[in-house]
C-alpha cells in the first residue's frame, strides 16, 4: 500500500482552472483576430490598388479620346422601311437653326450635317452622318463613328389591335433590319442612341402604349442605350455621351476624309486622325473597299505647319522575294518508298498468282465477291447511309496505291506527331510566315510610337501617290462614305491566314469547302477562298472538313494579307448584296502561321467474312494484292473498338487475313483511316 493512500484529497479549486482555460483562449482568439484584421487590410489594401488602377486607366483611356478627337462622329440610319432620314436632318436643322449650305467639299454633301461648338450645350463640334439603307456605306461609316443613332419609324403602327399583338402590329424592325443588326454586331458598335421617329403622328391616347413598345424593341436589340423621341433630347443625349474606345480601330488609326483633290496621279486627302496611335509618311495607306496605297507625304495643318516626305516606303509587294525566307518544298517520301517496294511486288505477283493454301476459299467466294463489285460500281450509297462520315467509294479497278498515294497513316490524329516542315505547297516560296503573331504586333506598335510623326487629333493633309483615275472617280461620287486607315508594319505580306469563326444563327445552308466568300477583316474587304477545318481539343492539327452544318467553332485558312489579332471577321456569300444577302459566319484573326497542320481523312471499309477468334478474313476494302500490300503497315480499326493488322493478302481478288486484339463480331464494320495534309487554294485577291 502507498503511504499516503489514507490521506484526505480534496476536489481541486474550480476557479483557477477556468482562470487559466479563460486566459488561454483569450490568448488564441487576440492572436486569430489579429491575423484576420492583417489579412482583411492585405485584401482590401490589394482591391483598392486593384480599383484604382482600374480607374487611372479608364480615365487616362477617355482623356486620350477625348483630347484627341476634336469632332465627334455620329451615324444616323434606318431600321425599317417607313424610317425618313432626309426629314429627321430638315428637323434636326430647324431645331439646331442651321441653313442649307451649298456643296463646296467632300463633308459638306447632303449626307453630311456638321454642327459647330457653342461653347453652351455643344462643347465639342458635331459632324451627323445621315444614310440610306445601303448596309455597306452603313458598316463603313460605323466603322469610324463614335456614336450610332437606329432610327425606327412607328407610322405603320397599327394602333387599334396593338393590345392583342403587339410584335405583329408594331412593324418594328423588319427583315433587313434583323440584317443589319446582325453585321453591326459582329462587327462591333459603339455608344448608341435610339431615336422614335413619326411619335407626333399617333393618337394622344396611344402614344405613351407606342413609345413603351419601341423602348422595349430598343431595350432588347441595343442594351444600355440612350432612347429618345425629339430632337432637344437627341442632342442632349449626344454631347453627354463619351466616345467608346475601340482596340482593333484605334491601333491602325483611321480618318473620315473633309476634302479631296487629285492632280497629276496623286490624292490628297484633308481630316483629322483618329484612333490611338499615330501616323509616319513611311506607313501604308488603306481606303475601304478600294486598295492600299504608298505616302507621297504627310502635311501638317493648324497652327504650327509642317511637310513630312516619305523615305523608306513599306513596299507594295506582296510576294517575298528574299532567298532567306525561302521555305522550300519537301518531297513525298511515300511516293518514292512505295515506288521501290512496288517493282518488285509485282514481279513476284507475275510469277506466284494465287496462294495454293486458300485456292479453295477463294474459289467459294469469287461469284459473290463479283456480284458485289458490280452491285458497288452501279448502285453508289448516299452520306447518310455510309459508316463514316469521311468514307470514300471507289471502282473495282481503281488502283488505289496511285489513288491515295499522297496519304499516310496516323494512329491518333490528335497524339500523334507530323512534321509541319513536310509536303508543304509550292506557295510556300512566295508568301511570309509569322508564327508569334502577338509578340510581333507588340514589337511594330513600339517600333510606331517611336517613328510617329503625326498624333492623333492632328488635322493633317496625305498625299498618296500612283492613284489610277477609275478610282478617284469611285472616291468622288456623290454623297459616297470612304474610310481612310493606316496599315502596320508586314499588313501587306501575303501569308496564310487562320480564322476561328462559326456559323451565324440566320444563315440555315451549308457551307462548302474551297467555295468563294466575301470577307471583311477589320478595315479590309475582299474576296477569298477558305478552306474549313474542324478545331480539336488540345491539338494543334486540325481536321479538314468538306461542308459546315453546324454552328459550332471551326477554323477558315486561306491566302490573304497578314492582320493581326483582335480584328472581327465577317463572311458572306460570293455574289455579295448587302440588302439581300445575310451574314454566313462570324469570328476573329487566330493566328497567320504557314505551317499549321490541316489533315484530311479517308475511310476505306471492309466487311468480315471468315471469323476465327481473334483472326479474320476481310473483303470488300481492297480488290487488288499489290493495294492490301501497300497499306499493310497501316493499323486497322472497327466500329465497336477494335484494332487489328492486316497480315497478308489471300489470293487475287482482294481478300486479306487481319488480326485484332479482340474477338470479332460478323456484325462489325473494319476501317483503314488515312490522312494527307491539305492546304487552301492560292487565288489572286480580288478587292
Amino acid at each position: 500500500m502507498p503511504k499516503g493512500h489514507t490521506q484526505q484529497r480534496n476536489k481541486a479549486f474550480k476557479g483557477e482552472s477556468k482562470r487559466r482555460a479563460k486566459q488561454k483562449s483569450e490568448g488564441k482568439l487576440k492572436k486569430k483576430i489579429k491575423k484576420q484584421e492583417i489579412k482583411q487590410t492585405k485584401s482590401k489594401d490589394g482591391q483598392q490598388e486593384i480599383q484604382i488602377e482600374k480607374k487611372v486607366k479608364d480615365q487616362e483611356q477617355k482623356e486620350r479620346v477625348v483630347k484627341t478627337v476634336n469632332t465627334k462622329i455620329i451615324a444616323m440610319f434606318p431600321m425599317n422601311q417607313q424610317s425618313n432620314i432626309a426629314a429627321l436632318k430638315f428637323r434636326l436643322m430647324q431645331h439646331l437653326n442651321i441653313q442649307q449650305v451649298g456643296i463646296s467639299s467632300y463633308c459638306t454633301q447632303d449626307c453630311f450635317l456638321n454642327v459647330e461648338a457653342n461653347g453652351k450645350l455643344i462643347k465639342q463640334p458635331l459632324r451627323f452622318i445621315f444614310l440610306d439603307r445601303n448596309a455597306e456605306q452603313i458598316l463603313d461609316a460605323c466603322k469610324v463613328a463614335d456614336i450610332i443613332c437606329p432610327v425606327l419609324s412607328c407610322r405603320d403602327c397599327n394602333t387599334n389591335t396593338i393590345s392583342l399583338d403587339p410584335h405583329s402590329n408594331a412593324n418594328a424592325f423588319d427583315e433587313q433590319g434583323y440584317k443589319l443588326l446582325s453585321n453591326l454586331r459582329a462587327q462591333g458598335m459603339v455608344q448608341q442612341v435610339c431615336y422614335i421617329q413619326d411619335l407626333d403622328e399617333i393618337s394622344q391616347s396611344k402614344k405613351n402604349v407606342v413609345k413603351k413598345l419601341f423602348t422595349r424593341y430598343f431595350e432588347s436589340e441595343f442594351p444600355g442605350s440612350h432612347i429618345v423621341d425629339d430632337c432637344s433630347t437627341l442632342m442632349r443625349s449626344v454631347v453627354v455621351l463619351h466616345e467608346q474606345a475601340v482596340e482593333w480601330r484605334d491601333t491602325h488609326g483611321y480618318m473620315l476624309p473633309d476634302d479631296l483633290a487629285y492632280v497629276n496621279g496623286e490624292l490628297s486627302i484633308t481630316g483629322t486622325w483618329r484612333g490611338q496611335n499615330g501616323l509616319s509618311a513611311d506607313q501604308l495607306i488603306h481606303i475601304t473597299g478600294v486598295d492600299d496605297f504608298q505616302i507621297a507625304r504627310i502635311e501638317l495643318l493648324g497652327m504650327i505647319e509642317q511637310v513630312y516626305e516619305s523615305n523608306q516606303p513599306e513596299s507594295l509587294d506582296p510576294i517575298c522575294r528574299d532567298k532567306q525566307h525561302d521555305i522550300g518544298d519537301c518531297d513525298d517520301l511515300l511516293k518514292d518508298i512505295a515506288g521501290m517496294q512496288l517493282q518488285e511486288e509485282e514481279e513476284q505477283m507475275i510469277e506466284q498468282e494465287s496462294d495454293v493454301s486458300y485456292e479453295d476459299l477463294d474459289k467459294e467466294f469469287e461469284d459473290e465477291a463479283q456480284k458485289k463489285r458490280e452491285q458497288f460500281e452501279i448502285l453508289h450509297r448516299d452520306p447518310e447511309d455510309l459508316d463514316y462520315e469521311d468514307e470514300v467509294e471507289y471502282g473495282v479497278e481503281v488502283k488505289l496505291r496511285e489513288r491515295y498515294d499522297k496519304y499516310q497513316g496516323l494512329k491518333n490524329i490528335r497524339t500523334s506527331e507530323f512534321d509541319p516542315l513536310t509536303f508543304l505547297p509550292d506557295e510556300a516560296e512566295k508568301i511570309y510566315n509569322f508564327r508569334f503573331l502577338k509578340k510581333i504586333k507588340q514589337d511594330v506598335l513600339e517600333e510606331m510610337k517611336q517613328k510617329e510623326q503625326i498624333k492623333p487629333g492632328q488635322r493633317i493633309k496625305i498625299t498618296l501617290r500612283n492613284v489610277p483615275e477609275l478610282i478617284v472617280q469611285r472616291l468622288t461620287q456623290p454623297n459616297k462614305i470612304y474610310v481612310i486607315s493606316g496599315l502596320l508594319k508586314h499588313e501587306r505580306k501575303m501569308t496564310q491566314m487562320h480564322v476561328r469563326f462559326h456559323r451565324h444563327q440566320m444563315h440555315n445552308c451549308v457551307l462548302k469547302s474551297k467555295h468563294q466568300v466575301f470577307a471583311q477583316i477589320g478595315f479590309r474587304r475582299a474576296h477569298v477562298n477558305p478552306i474549313y477545318s474542324r478545331i480539336l481539343n488540345n491539338c494543334s492539327k486540325t481536321k479538314y472538313v468538306k461542308e459546315i452544318k453546324d454552328d459550332t467553332f471551326y477554323l477558315a485558312s486561306f491566302y490573304f494579307y497578314n492582320s493581326f489579332p483582335q480584328q472581327p471577321v465577317i463572311f458572306w456569300q460570293n455574289d455579295f448584296d448587302f440588302r439581300n444577302n445575310e451574314i454566313m459566319g462570324v469570328g476573329d484573326i487566330q493566328r497567320c502561321d504557314t505551317f499549321q497542320v490541316i489533315l484530311k481523312r479517308i475511310v476505306l471499309t471492309g466487311y468480315p467474312v471468315k471469323i476465327n477468334k481473334r483472326k479474320a478474313v476481310i473483303r470488300m476494302m481492297f480488290f487488288n494484292p499489290l493495294d492490301i500490300k501497300f497499306f499493310k503497315p497501316i493499323e486497322l480499326s472497327t466500329k465497336l473498338g477494335l484494332r487489328g493488322n492486316i497480315l497478308e493478302p489471300l489470293g487475287t481478288h482482294g481478300l486479306m487475313k487481319c488480326m485484332f486484339n479482340n474477338f470479332v463480331k460478323p456484325n462489325d464494320v473494319i476501317s483503314l483511316q488515312l490522312y494527307k495534309r491539305v492546304h487552301p487554294k492560292f487565288v489572286n485577291i480580288q478587292i
